[in-house]
């Protein structure tokens, strides 16, 4: 079997946790968690700012919980200077620690959907590439599609809410500026799992058989359906991927009272409806991140197209493209020397 190159890395999870429909939720059946066990099933120590790592000497130092209220900065916060100092200086813990595990980190996997504003997941992205290390980006659809009450609406209606910032997304294109600073061929519309039923007791292998069947290229591209073969050989062959079973809160860890409140969020009746990732509507991932962890664990570091301008004869700008080995993939041994 070939080695796992990720086999002892580290990864830090980056995202949104405050502009979410539940924070709740969030913590424990959103993206994190449903990624957590297969980076563990690779061996790769996953560092979560929903479950951050306790500071010796500092045992609630930047830890974050699933409650979050706002409220006591709420009364005055306008015209009090004291009150928005402290605002500054109370979330700093959470911040510092956050950045912290981004330093610590190999690589970096993010969720950045254009409709939610999140301005820390920046911030954490920055702060890895000035590292040179990779990040891998998700960027999802955004549809009205996706939100019911809104598809109902007519369309001279929609057409007013992209003035109040809520546009749609429809491919899940990024920011242009993300393209220079996380580089496009590290760019992701989807985890994988966006098609499955997320609460069903078989989810990981159905999941690892999606990733691996959607994936497949036309055979026809000889070079793109034999690495593909490898990386399906690679996976059947891993005892740990096939090892993983259940549902995504089978691999759930509850601090005191967390249980109690999954349990009453869980009541909800959009949650009771929901039945799929992001926005309860099933769709196939052009582009699955899952699919690309597995190449890189197998051994293959994905190629970077890089793009060259010069002027012609004419003073006409001319553009030449070449494939190079993406170096920021670099990852110390952890094997003894």
């Amino acid at each position: 079997m070939t080695t796992n190159i990720l086999d002892g890395t580290r990864v830090y999870l980056s995202g949104p946790m405050d502009f979410v429909g539940s924070r709740v939720i969030e913590k424990f059946l959103g993206w994190r968690s449903i990624l957590s066990p297969i980076l563990r099933a690779l061996k790769i120590t996953v560092l979560d700012p929903w479950n951050k790592p306790t500071i010796k000497g500092h045992k609630n130092y930047g830890q974050e919980g699933v409650v979050y209220s706002k409220e006591e900065y709420e009364k005055d916060f306008w015209t009090n200077d004291e009150t928005r100092a402290r605002f500054e200086t109370d979330f700093w813990e959470t911040v510092h620690i956050d950045l912290r595990m981004v330093d610590l980190a190999d690589f970096i996997i993010t969720f950045v959907p254009t409709n939610i504003y999140s301005v820390g997941t920046v911030h954490e992205i920055v702060t890895a590439r000035l590292q040179i290390k990779p990040v891998l980006m998700i960027s999802p659809p955004v549809k009205y599609d996706f939100f019911p009450e809104i598809a109902k609406l007519p369309d001279d209606t929609k057409k007013l809410l992209k003035f109040y910032g809520l546009k749609e997304n429809p491919k899940g294109i990024p920011s242009q500026w993300y393209g220079n600073i996380v580089g496009g061929h590290y760019f992701f519309d989807g985890f994988g799992w966006e098609a499955l039923e997320l609460k069903s007791n078989d989810f990981y292998q159905r999941l690892i058989e999606d990733v691996l069947r959607n994936a497949e290229p036309e055979k026809k591209n000889e070079e793109k359906y034999k690495q593909w073969k490898k990386v399906k050989t690679w996976v059947s062959e891993s005892k740990e991927l096939q090892n993983l079973t259940g549902s995504v809160l089978d691999h759930v860890r509850f601090l005191e009272g967390e249980e109690g409140l999954l349990a009453k969020e869980l009541k909800n009746p959009n949650e009771k409806n929901r039945k799929y990732f992001w926005y309860n509507m099933p769709y196939t991932p052009k582009r699955s991140v899952l699919y690309q962890i597995f190449n890189i664990a197998s051994g293959n570091i994905p190629p970077r197209l890089q793009i060259f301008s010069h002027l012609d004869e004419d003073g006409e700008m001319q553009y030449k493209s070449y494939e190079s080995t993406d170096d920021s993939w670099l990852l110390i041994s952890h094997e003894d020397i």
